[in-house]
């Protein structure tokens, strides 16, 4: 009679234990909460630490064809494509911009400015794209 209690207690300690290790799981995929402790593995190395409480966010997928090239999201380099990258905004953030930069010649710099809500899933850049060049005659025309 003494190994139901035990096997009882057992069994209440795995359901403790899951139940613990459930949040842990949903906190790392989409929408990252940084508030309840939770770090995702194996994407970035944390990217809680630089995701303000509060801030809205998306894992994105950035590409770039047919080479890669140098990623900076709002000024700040955040690694080669293809990457998988945190984008996140505040409720006073009107836009985000993400910028590829080539790694060789004969490449023109691209860049996107998202206007959030929401944040994509996937950006893609097309490295062979010609650069946007401001002509001062056409404002004159």
């Amino acid at each position: 009679m003494t190994a139901a209690p035990s096997s009882t207690l057992a069994i209440a300690m795995t359901l403790a234990a899951l139940t613990s290790v459930i949040p842990l799981v949903g906190c790392a995929t989409r929408n990252l909460d940084c508030s309840s402790g939770a770090r995702p593995s194996a994407i970035e190395p944390d990217p809680c630490r630089y995701i303000p409480a509060g801030a809205s966010n998306e894992l994105v997928e950035i590409g770039s064809s047919p080479t890669s090239a140098a990623i900076y999201v709002d000024g700040i380099y955040v690694g080669k494509t293809p990457i998988k990258h945190y984008l996140w905004f505040l409720s006073t953030t009107r836009a985000v911009t993400v910028v590829a930069v080539p790694l060789y010649p004969g490449q023109a710099r691209q860049e996107q400015r998202l206007r959030v809500p929401p944040l994509p899933r996937r950006l893609t850049f097309f490295m062979n794209n010609p650069a946007r060049t401001a002509d001062p005659d056409a404002a004159a025309r």
